[in-house]
């Protein structure tokens, strides 16, 4: 009681810019960030997310590619995005909710530079696509979950389209099939795979 009495007091006295102070901070401890929902195009497909480069970054590949996939060409870097409530969520019960958002950014491996200090190995490069996978309420047009999509521009790689429909493929199964949590390649991505440890 006594402990109580002296911080009510300290409160009631409190000067007007320590009080305003204290009216700042408090909305902000108890305000928690909107869940990203996929923005689809009226057609429904599937519109690139804003602002995905600040979500949480979970790995990244060089040249994967499928078993029974035609070669790519070129190795490309693919560095994979999720958005922060579904990586909250996931932490917290190993399980990946609805929404969830993996975005895989694209870039040409490249080894030099305009000012030739790169020696050796590669770095990421010019951009050449995206790919998204969501976890969302099915549409009439798929039974699962989850649907894939590829923003990649033929015409100019660097700029993705303005919307995508979703694909299956090759892609698709392999997800369905190997991916080791719920079409996720958690396998692949630390960030999350020593959370199943």
């Amino acid at each position: 009681m006594k402990h109580g009495y002296k911080v009510s007091w300290r409160v009631a006295f409190a000067t007007p810019a320590a009080l305003a102070l204290m009216a700042s901070v408090a909305p902000l401890e108890s305000q928690s960030p909107t869940t990203p929902r996929p923005r689809y195009a009226a057609n429904g497909d599937l519109l690139l997310p804003v602002g995905f480069e600040n979500w949480v970054f979970v790995g990244s590949n060089l040249g994967l590619g499928y078993e029974g996939e035609p070669p790519s060409g070129e190795p490309q870097y693919h560095n994979i995005y999720i958005n922060p409530e579904a990586y909250a969520h996931f932490l917290a019960t190993k399980e990946f909710p609805v929404p969830t958002i993996l975005v895989m950014a694209k870039f040409k491996a490249a080894d030099k530079e305009p000012k030739g200090v790169v020696t050796a190995g590669t770095y990421n490069g010019d951009p050449t696509g995206y790919e998204v996978a969501v976890k969302d309420i099915p549409a009439a047009r798929r039974l699962t979950p989850w649907a894939y999509y590829d923003f990649t521009n033929a015409a100019d790689p660097s700029k993705p389209p303005s919307s995508a429909a979703p694909f299956k493929g090759i892609c698709y199964d392999y997800h369905l099939a190997h991916a080791s949590r719920d079409n996720v390649w958690v396998q692949f991505y630390p960030t999350l795979r020593k959370h199943l440890n």
